[in-house]
């Protein structure tokens, strides 16, 4: 993004052909996504002990590759501000570390780790502010949010999401203008407001995996999402 900014803007004092120069007039036009996205849980622990006093302490293992893939919606409000809708599919994976310690806080055997794998579908709504076009190139800005839905519910994991999240996100791009279409690079900080850990999880009652529920008292989803918009 860097490079292409600085090669654009070396450009401008020659006077060379803009690219798609009405484009940005339209009052509605579309477009889909390519991304790639670093994930995880942010976890509350909770002070929950087994039979034997044992506690357990819940971590995310750090952040883990997903990709994305979508489609634009963008409505013109007025030259800088556009209202948008970018329905994506999220494929990913994120770990959890699980360390037991006895109750005087000795840590006891090595630290387990549980593997989760939702795949979400998101609608998120954007205010996109636009900047001033300066001869290929335009920089914006955008904040928004909208309702996520976890569609890969398997109750035999040891860890089960919840359906529903709100996620709220913000970003900044470039539109680059080519001259069929605009590529537009972007770069977007994503988090969920609700607590996404279901601890009505009847198939574990019973069984060693109720540590991995019972030691986690809120579990939340963020994203950083490298995005390759195409509109």
């Amino acid at each position: 993004m860097l490079l292409t900014a600085v090669a654009a803007f070396g450009q401008l004092d020659r006077k060379y052909i803009q690219n798609l120069p009405h484009v940005d007039e339209q009052r509605w036009h579309f477009g889909f996504i390519l991304g790639l996205g670093l994930g995880d849980f942010s976890t509350l622990p909770s002070a929950w002990t087994d039979e034997a006093g044992y506690s357990y302490y819940s971590a995310s293992k750090g952040l883990m590759p997903a990709f994305m893939v979508g489609m634009i919606a963008d409505l013109r409000l007025c030259e800088y501000l556009n209202l948008r809708c970018t329905p994506y599919l999220t494929l990913g994976e994120r770990r959890m570390n699980y360390t037991c310690f006895t109750p005087g806080g000795k840590q006891v055997g090595d630290v387990a780790t549980v593997s989760i794998k939702p795949t979400t579908v998101d609608v998120p709504f954007y205010l996109k502010y636009s900047g001033k076009r300066y001869g290929n190139i335009r920089p914006y800005i955008l904040a928004g949010g909208g309702p996520q839905f976890n569609i890969n519910l398997n109750p035999e994991e040891p860890i089960l999401l919840n359906v529903f999240d709100v996620q709220i996100g913000f970003g900044f791009g470039l539109m680059i203008y080519n001259e069929y279409f605009r590529f537009c690079p972007e770069l977007k900080f994503c988090f969920g407001l609700l607590d996404q850990l279901n601890q009505n999880h009847a198939e574990i009652e019973g069984t060693p995996d109720l540590v991995y529920t019972r030691s986690v008292d809120r579990l939340t989803s963020r994203m950083i999402a490298i995005t390759f918009n195409f509109e």
